[in-house]
């Protein structure tokens, strides 16, 4: 991998901390994502900028070892789901916990479809897993704090 795949894929190298790289992740993607501004515009075009880059950098590493399916030094997915699950949620402390904590959660325990997610080849499963806890995360936030 060259650096500028290095720089992507493990986020500014979060992905290269020992202990629990996605969390760390997370957390650096939401309070960066605090300090975007309001404008629904352009949170979804700095979302899909991280999609895109997301996507295509994770079918460069899959080209060159497919038989990773979703290492954990890879963390760009991990970023781009904290950003759905924030990005329909209000700037107070209590909604960026709870998407953390629900995202991390569905992250984590992969229920059901997110589990089969992540196994969709060409490094698409990368970030399709985390892709759906996003969503699942942002639904309940948007249910409970609209």
């Amino acid at each position: 991998m060259n650096w500028i795949s290095n720089l992507v894929l493990k986020y500014f190298y979060i992905g290269n901390f020992q202990y629990a790289p996605g969390s760390l992740s997370s957390l650096f993607a939401a309070l960066v994502w605090f300090f975007i501004p309001d404008s629904m515009l352009f949170k979804l075009l700095f979302l899909l900028i991280h999609l895109l880059m997301g996507f295509y950098f994770c079918y460069l590493f899959y080209s060159t070892r497919p038989i990773d399916k979703d290492p954990s030094f890879i963390v760009i997915d991990e970023v781009v789901g904290m950003m759905i699950s924030l990005y329909l949620a209000p700037k107070i402390f209590s909604a960026y916990l709870m998407a953390f904590i629900l995202f991390r959660f569905f992250d984590i325990l992969k229920p059901s479809i997110i589990d089969r997610a992540q196994y969709v080849n060409y490094g698409i499963g990368i970030m399709l897993d985390d892709i759906i806890s996003g969503f699942l995360s942002l639904l309940i936030v948007y249910g409970i704090f609209y």
